[in-house]
Order: structure tokens, then sequence, then C-alpha cells
């Protein structure tokens, strides 16, 4: 699998597609990005893609997502479901109960995983694939609000 990355612009807090990544030393790291070019750390934060999809359906798309998918060249049928990225906030359904955290990378054990530092399932945390489905309902650096705990 090529490594495919996207990128969070602090300036403007959108999301970018990286199209090149330049490692300039000294933990320089440059962003060629859909409309924008900077730094790693200063100006953007990199996420990684989880090589998984999660299960939307083509059809519970938004009416502009399935514009935007169909002009880019792609049928209906080719649809997998959103592609899944580092700082994705997702909600896992694991044994019937409901689970919200982000994605994060975990080197100890090389492997990605949702986790939310506050519900006890397993220490916190969620494997991307065990659950029974996975979606995608915003980005922890657009949407932070998505992971606040209710009072209810």
């Amino acid at each position: 699998m090529i490594p495919k990355f996207k990128a969070f612009c602090k300036r403007h807090k959108c999301i970018e597609e990286v199209f090149q990544i330049t490692y300039l030393g000294d933990n320089d790291i440059k962003v060629e990005a859909e409309c924008l070019s900077g730094y790693v750390g200063s100006d953007f934060i990199l996420m990684q893609s989880t090589g998984l999809h999660d299960s939307t359906k083509f059809e519970d798309l938004l009416e502009e997502e399935q514009e935007e998918w169909l002009e880019s060249g792609n049928t209906a049928e080719e649809w997998k479901g959103r592609e899944i990225f580092e700082g994705d906030i997702v909600e896992i359904i694991y044994d019937g109960e409901t689970f919200t955290g982000v994605v994060v990378y975990d080197l100890g054990e090389t492997d990605f995983k949702a986790t939310n530092n506050r519900e006890d399932y397993g220490n916190n945390f969620q494997y991307l694939t065990v659950g029974e489905s996975i979606e995608v309902i915003g980005n922890v650096h657009q949407h932070p609000e998505l992971l606040e705990v209710s009072d209810d």
C-alpha cells in the first residue's frame, strides 16, 4: 500500500489532500497540499490514511458528496465507504455498544485504533477492524465537540 496523507491547515482550518512531503532535515517537513504549502507543526498537521473505509453507503452520502465522487470519474458501484484517516472521529458499534473516539496510530502495537481516553472499553480504545460497523462522523481538528462528554 502506498501511504496516503491529508493535512489540516491550522491557519485556514481546512483539510487538504497532500501531494508531496519533503523531509528537509532537523525535523523540518514541508507539505505540498491541494491549495497550500507549508511546514508540519507550524502550518499543518499530517493525517495518514488507515487503509480502511467506513460503513457509509453511497445512498447515505449528501448530494454534494455523491456528485463529487461521480465527477471524479467513479461510479456509485465503486464506492467502498469513507476513507478513514488519523484524526477522524468515528463511531464504532461493537458487541451492541456504540464507542466514539478519535483515530490514532499506536506505535507499540503498529496498528490504528480509536481512543476516547475516558470510557472503559479495553483501556479506553477500540480497534477499527473489530466492530460490526464503523462510521466517520467528523475530524478532531474541525469538530472536537463531537468528543465532549454530555452530562446526562
